[in-house]
């Protein structure tokens, strides 16, 4: 008995696929596919920018379980596992491993080869779809913000959050948004904000106004001056993927609708102790840290010296750069590196070496027949049960048979993969290769700061850089042949103007 079990998520979006339609759709592939439906796993209205949800925690769970009783995870397409690449990535590394096949009932069957692009294709698709959807969320935000409504979240302290019914209608029903209201926190806040802004200090402001809140949480009030002179602002802060800056955006960048709400203040307090935080933050940052350097850690002398961000620059006895010089340098040099014409046969040999010797057909036959013998003695047992009185006997053998079969059956699984990754190694070409790494190259190109250092750690050993001769070599982890690869020619650092 071939099992599975569907995954169903549906997101925010009023035009997505209901879960209802998942499941119908789901079904009827498992009934052409002869699967049996063992189980579901289902996440209503969350979206696949993370891994954090319920019903997909759940499936991971029970994926690594040792009495799992599945084989198949069947989804509507690829977009409902995840809308980030790496995570659906993830996911079919892990799923590989355990012998397990993910069936899509939007995906056409092809070829391995043709399978491996596709998939990759929709991904990206996938990516795109997200982030473009949270462009247009962003958008509706910003447009409630236009109209004075809360663009989500609770109340600040001292406000409370009214519920008013707007003109317009969804689905027979009059939408209703949010604005503030006065809470009874506000004179206290007021209080507060108004000793501030007048020299008072912090602590004898919050001991005046009475307010019991914690001195991150008063910093959190002063920054919100604005919406305490009675207007909503949106966009204060960065997303968790570009904080690398700090946490929250330039004040240009804010969005501001004035006289939406009551307010506590006047703009001239708000604009004084927004002056004032602003001024001591650009202060506390003029320092840059040490995690705010690409090639801490990595960056050494042909001695095996290493280079110290600071202050702006690379420092080893001997010398000093400019890090911005180094890093774009070096970017430079992978993305080049990437493409090198040396690189990418030495990476098609390669790959084929591996996968000399995996596929072994015997392993794929001997498991074969196995389960046709099991599937015969299931058969048999199946007959017997239709005659006899006393069917426990006859069900606890049928019980370790079902057991049997599955570990045939993972078998069968395992090697059919490992005979297809062979076939597709022996017909890939330096073309294949090469978009391969291409697409690599313009990932590096799209990721935020931390992403970089996390890719560059993951790729690359150490960065060589002479200090007398300024000229640098890269070395990565990536090994060809047993040999750790370095780059192909030494790179000088450009210098920026």
């Amino acid at each position: 008995m071939r099992s599975a079990i569907l995954y169903l998520r549906s997101s925010k979006d009023r035009s997505d696929v209901s879960i209802a339609a998942q499941r119908r759709e789901l079904l009827e592939l498992a009934k052409s596919k002869s699967l049996v439906v063992v189980g579901e796993f289902v996440d209503a209205v969350e979206h696949g920018r993370d891994e954090d949800r319920p019903g997909f925690q759940a499936m991971l769970r029970d994926l690594k379980a040792r009495d799992r009783s599945w084989t198949f995870i069947l989804a509507f397409d690829t977009s409902r596992i995840a809308r980030r690449r790496y995570i659906a990535q993830a996911l079919g590394h892990e799923t590989k491993k355990l012998g397990i096949t993910i069936l899509y009932a939007k995906v056409p069957e092809v070829d391995p080869i043709t399978a491996v692009i596709l998939e990759s294709i929709l991904q990206a698709m996938d990516e795109v779809h997200s982030l473009m959807s949270r462009e247009k969320g962003l958008a509706g935000m910003a447009e409630n913000v236009r109209r004075g409504f809360r663009a989500g979240g609770r109340a600040p302290t001292g406000y409370a959050l009214e519920t008013v019914t707007t003109d317009a209608v969804r689905e027979g029903v009059p939408v209703e948004k949010k604005r503030l209201t006065l809470g009874p926190d506000a004179p206290a806040i007021s209080t507060y904000l108004r000793a501030r802004a007048a020299g008072v200090g912090g602590s004898s402001a919050a001991e005046k106004s009475g307010l019991k809140l914690t001195r991150s949480a008063l910093v959190d009030v002063e920054w919100n001056a604005l919406t305490y002179a009675g207007h909503t602002v949106w966009g204060m802060r960065r997303s968790k993927d570009q904080q690398s800056g700090g946490s929250r955006r330039p004040r240009s960048e804010w969005q501001v609708q004035r006289d939406t709400h009551p307010p506590l203040i006047t703009d001239a307090e708000a604009e004084i102790l927004l002056t004032r935080l602003e001024t001591g933050s650009a202060g506390r940052q003029t320092r840059r840290r040490g995690s705010d350097y690409l090639l801490s850690g990595i960056l050494m002398t042909p001695e095996g010296k290493p280079w110290h961000g600071d202050g702006g620059n690379y420092r080893t006895r001997g010398g000093y750069m400019r890090s911005e010089d180094i890093e774009k340098s070096v970017l430079a040099q992978v993305a080049s590196d990437f493409l090198a014409p040396a690189v990418i046969t030495a990476y098609v040999s390669e790959i084929r070496k591996l996968q000399e010797g995996m596929a072994d057909p015997r392993e794929h036959e001997d498991a074969a027949r196995r389960l046709k013998e099991i599937d015969a003695k299931l058969a048999n047992l199946t007959g017997l049960l239709e005659q006899t009185t006393e069917p426990a006997p006859l069900l606890r053998r049928m019980e370790v048979l079902e057991q049997e079969r599955r570990k045939a059956f993972e078998r069968a699984t395992r090697a059919e993969a490992d005979h297809q990754q062979a076939q597709a190694a022996r017909e890939i070409t330096d073309k294949d290769v090469s978009a391969a790494l291409a697409r690599l190259a313009d990932d590096l190109a799209g990721l935020d700061r931390d992403g970089l250092k996390d890719a560059l750690r993951g790729w690359i050993d150490r960065v060589e850089l002479d200090p007398a001769t300024r000229v640098g070599r890269l070395h990565y982890r990536l090994t060809l042949g047993g040999v750790k690869v370095a780059s192909p020619r030494g790179f000088e650092p450009r210098l920026s103007p």
